[in-house]
């Protein structure tokens, strides 16, 4: 009795703790309501930088909306507090709008979606009296009558509702309008947008910076007060925690509007937001709200995000195992838990609870961040029961409450950089429950802790643990544990005792031997990652007997008992599987045991060879065939594959998106007899083709069956097949290629939809073909690189190129001049040229590049000492002696850069031609003395930037170098110092 209620005592504080009350439910609507209520009467004087904003719904309502067919839906979405309808309210309120509609009405909806009550409200706001109605079919035909083949604007304010069929009770009625009849709705959640939308959403983005100080100043300071600099100095800085949320920048202007003292104003700059007074700002109620409303279950997933930093990337899968490690995701019959957070995620995210989402290669969900005004209510529910610490050198003790369940440590940006990290000491406690480091550094542990209670244990970036024996023994309840990237060689045996892990991830541990034979012990395992740790030789025997498993990254193929392909029989892998190792298959039949056919959820396979050179093609051919996957699958990769044929199953890939093939010898044609040589019913939505060091690659197809080839296809990657030539592939936007012979350069007009071409040379070709990029008129984007003995260009290679925009030629060392067709890019906005030291040939009527906006010269050439290395030797050029006079005819330039150019001596007087021009950067050049006269004379020069130019740094010392009075008209100049460091990220 007495644990049942210590139980009900728990839930009880649970319930205080996610701001649970008892209140009786039409009271709670009606003050809510009451509390909402919004006008079309604008409450806002200005509306700082939504001007855009305001511009693009207006320009919807009163030109696009007509040619919609039936009543356009336009919803604007936002977090809370950030103006949606304020406006609203203006673009109501603007005269094209009220020109352009008969009849215009406002109605503030609010959490209640009651249709009868939302009719009611649209007829007395149409009308300005009381409707006397009461039943729901005299009401809906009052509202007709009033709407019919009217050109109408109702405004929906503050929308909730996620029910397809309530919302669809009330657009009905409105389907009786006229032309360019429209509905403007504003809501927190996509979702809504989703459901009422008729044309994209109009998500509105943060305030800057400036636009939030006016609106601080505004309530700040009134117009009465006067401005302080010291407290504008420190409001401005205040402002920054508003994150462009209009609301915080209005309720922290309010706060500070009657404290004049500048310690009051440093008190709130230092605070954090869930800090401060709630009956003094509006800033966390009005994001509560969108709190309140979500089920429990997300309530307590979504505080729990207060253990990561604010801005912080979080990544979908480690939250949802986060999520299982601390038993915050009830399991439900028809569900796996990771499916249920996955859809948690989704239902967050839509509710405007996560941004600035990145989507994986299945383009679901990959990462997302969490607005820091999220964050700091996040934080503020959870209270002490959740820290986050960053830790520099001078921390030696992280001193926690008893009440602290989860521990995020970070640390400074230099701290551990070349020595490594020390984790503080840590007083052992019984309530922490997560414990989790977030560094690209070394971190160093001492691992003698008592956290007996702890469910997670991620030990950051590079981990080195004194004893992994020792933390493992006292982390029985350990559900979660990170030691990816960490240096450890052997895993111990003890960790088959946390018979309670869900989740091991030791991806890239590059020093990692061996696992544990008694693996099989960890029956509850779901995820094991193993990707990167390439000293593995096999995994531990009988690893099918984890049936809980749900992600095995990588499956090490060995010929020992118990390591062979059919341990994947019955393990229903999830996500992503790489195969390697199949020269250790014994037979198909083993292949086929693996049973991949039947994992419907598997979305990524990587199938490789370690070496091919003792199997025959024809055993390779068996085993490939053997190793079918599931029709769903969307991404493929095959390495080292010794056969001449790819496998019938080829042809069934319908859902494949992206497509790998590498080092083949044998292959020369990718469909050979699949499908019939009809590609096209093979491969029907693959986007993304990779194609290397297929040497006798000869086609794609033995049979040529036109532009119905890939019809999807949309991006086409070339590296190293010298006999292969290219199909006509209307559909394919980008294409790089890479040390290719002329066949492929000959064959690249065939992609007559190309906007994007990159073409990276070798040694071998000392000439391009004469009809090369003959009919490419879509191309927008061209690269051309590394072509050391190319000496000219085709002198009507840009003959049929009318929509060109950037051009980059790189480490094409003997070209010596551009053709004459180069004049003909009128609309060629870009150009960079680096390491071509005889390029001095321009073609004259360059005042035809009336786009021309943006010009790079670099003379720079960068050695690496290897590949995997970060070091690089940088060299500058000794040919450029003076700049081309024919650059003095760009007279749309506004950028111009010239780098590292060893002898150029001295700026020509005709730079100020260049009477557009607006930044300018000289880098890198010694013996360049002086600038010319005329420099005086680019009044639109707004930027200045030299660097690296010792004779020239102390001529234009700012106020006493010779040069300075050349320059000083100029807004923004920066003159470096000789001994500044040179980083390669300025010059790249």
């Amino acid at each position: 009795m007495k644990e049942i209620g210590d139980r009900l005592d728990q839930i009880g504080n649970e319930r205080v703790h996610f701001h649970l009350r008892e209140v009786a439910v039409g009271e709670r609507r009606s003050r809510i309501r009451e509390s909402r209520q919004t006008g079309s009467v604008i409450t806002q004087p200005d509306l700082y930088g939504r001007e855009e904003d305001k511009e693009r719904a207006v320009g919807f309502l009163i030109n696009d909306a007509v040619n919609c067919s039936g009543t356009s839906v336009y919803c604007i979405v936002g977090l809370g507090g950030m103006g949606k309808t304020t406006l609203a309210q203006w673009v109501f309120n603007d005269e094209r709008v009220s020109s352009h509609f008969e009849l215009k009405m406002w109605v503030c909806v609010s959490e209640e979606f009651d249709v009868r009550r939302l009719i009611k409200a649209i007829i007395e706001s149409g009308t300005g009296k009381a409707c006397e109605a009461l039943e729901m079919d005299p009401l809906q035909k009052q509202l007709q009558n009033m709407l019919q083949r009217k050109r109408f604007l109702i405004v929906l304010d503050d929308v909730w509702n996620e029910d397809h069929e309530e919302w669809d009770k009330l657009r009905y009625i409105m389907e009786c309008g006229s032309n360019g009849a429209s509905v403007v709705v504003t809501t927190r959640l996509k979702k809504v947008a989703s459901i009422m939308g008729t044309v994209a959403m109009h998500g509105l983005t943060g305030l800057s910076d400036d636009d939030c100080w006016l609106l601080f100043k505004q309530r700040a300071f009134g117009s009465q007060r006067e401005e302080q600099p010291n407290l504008v100095k420190i409001g401005k800085e205040i402002v920054k925690k508003c994150k462009g949320v209009p609301l915080a920048a209005k309720a922290l202007g309010g706060l500070m509007c009657f404290k004049s003292e500048e310690e009051e104003w440093l008190s709130v700059m230092h605070s954090e937001l869930w800090n401060l007074p709630e009956d003094k700002t509006s800033i966390l109620p009005a994001l509560r709200l969108s709190y309140l409303h979500l089920p429990v279950e997300h309530k307590r997933c979504f505080s729990y995000c207060a253990i990561f930093p604010k801005d912080y990337r979080i990544e979908k899968r480690k939250l949802i195992h986060l999520w299982m490690a601390n038993g915050l995701i009830s399991s439900k019959p028809e569900l796996e838990v990771e499916d249920i957070g996955n859809e948690m995620i989704s239902e967050l995210y839509w509710r405007s609870f996560f941004q600035d989402v990145v989507k994986g290669f299945d383009e679901s969900i990959f990462s997302f961040k969490m607005h820091d005004l999220f964050h700091d209510l996040a934080q503020s529910i959870m209270g002490d029961k959740c820290r986050t610490m960053e830790v520099n050198d001078v921390t030696l003790a992280i001193n926690l409450l008893k009440r602290v369940h989860h521990l995020t440590c970070t640390f400074s940006h230099q701290f551990g950089r070349i020595i490594g990290i020390q984790i503080p000491t840590i007083p052992s406690t019984q309530s922490l429950r997560t414990f989790m480091v977030l560094t690209n550094s070394t971190v160093n542990y001492d691992t003698d802790k008592n956290f007996r209670s702890l469910r997670v244990f991620d030990g950051g970036y590079n981990t080195h643990l004194s004893s992994i024996s020792s933390l493992v023994s006292n982390l029985k309840h350990l559900r979660y544990l990170n030691l990816s990237h960490s240096r450890i060689e052997v895993l111990p045996d003890s960790i088959c005792l946390l018979h309670h892990l869900l989740v091991l991830d030791l991806t890239s541990c590059h020093n990692l031997q061996k696992l544990p034979k008694q693996m099989i012990r960890l029956k509850g395992l779901h995820h094991l990652y193993i990707g990167g740790c390439y000293k593995l030789s096999h995994l531990p025997p009988y690893i099918g007997q984890l049936t809980c498993l749900k992600t095995l990254t990588n499956f090490i193929v060995d010929r020992r008992k118990g390591c062979q392909l059919d341990e994947l029989n019955h393990l229903d892998i999830e996500g992503s599987l790489q195969i390697s190792n199949l020269e250790k298959v014994k037979s198909p039949l083993e292949a086929r045991f693996a049973n991949l056919s039947q994992k419907k959820n598997l979305k990524r396979l990587d199938l490789s060879w370690h070496s091919n050179e003792n199997e025959s093609e024809v055993n390779a051919k068996h085993i490939l065939d053997a190793l079918a996957p599931s029709t769903d699958l969307r991404w493929l990769n095959i390495t080292n594959y010794n056969g001449t044929h790819f496998p019938h199953w080829f042809g069934k890939l319908t859902s494949l998106r992206d497509l790998y093939i590498s080092r083949m010898k044998l292959v020369q044609y990718i469909d050979n007899d699949i499908c019939h040589g009809d590609l096209r019913r093979s491969f029907g939505c693959l986007e993304y083709l990779y194609i290397t060091n297929l040497p006798n690659l000869e086609g794609f197809s033995r049979q040529e069956v036109g532009n119905e080839m890939f019809e999807c296809l949309s991006t086409l990657d070339v590296d190293e097949c010298p006999k292969l030539t290219l199909p006509k592939l209307g559909s394919v936007k980008s294409l790089n290629v890479r040390n290719v012979g002329q066949h492929v350069l000959k064959s690249i007009s065939n992609l007559h939809g190309l906007t994007r071409l990159r073409i990276n040379g070798d040694d071998n070709i000392q000439e391009l073909p004469i009809d090369f990029l003959t009919g490419l008129g879509t191309l927008e984007h061209l690269e051309i690189s590394n072509f050391s003995e190319l000496k000219c260009l085709p002198e009507g290679m840009f003959r049929d190129c009318s929509s060109l925009k950037s051009i980059k030629i790189i480490s094409c060392k003997k070209i010596q001049a551009l053709p004459e067709s180069f004049r003909d890019l009128t609309v060629l906005e870009s150009m960079k040229l680096v390491e071509c030291p005889v390029l001095k040939g321009f073609p004259s009527g360059l005042n035809q590049l009336i786009s021309l906006r943006t010009l790079y010269m670099s003379g720079i050439t960068i050695n690496w000492f290897s590949a995997s290395s970060y070091g690089c030797n940088l060299c500058a050029s000794h040919k450029l002696v003076v700049l081309p006079e024919a650059l003095q005819h760009l007279c749309s330039l506004e950028y111009l850069n010239i780098s590292f150019f060893l002898e150029l001596a001295t700026l020509p007087d005709w730079l100020e031609n260049l009477r557009v021009l607006k930044e300018l950067y000289i880098i890198g050049c010694p013996d360049l003395e002086s600038l010319p006269m005329s420099m005086q004379r680019l009044t639109n020069l707004k930027k200045l930037s030299i660097r690296y130019c010792p004779k020239l740094e102390k001529r234009c010392e700012k106020g006493k170098g010779e040069d300075w009075h050349k320059i000083s008209h100029i807004p923004d100049v920066y003159v470096s110092h000789i001994t500044d460091n040179i980083h390669i990220g300025d010059i790249l």
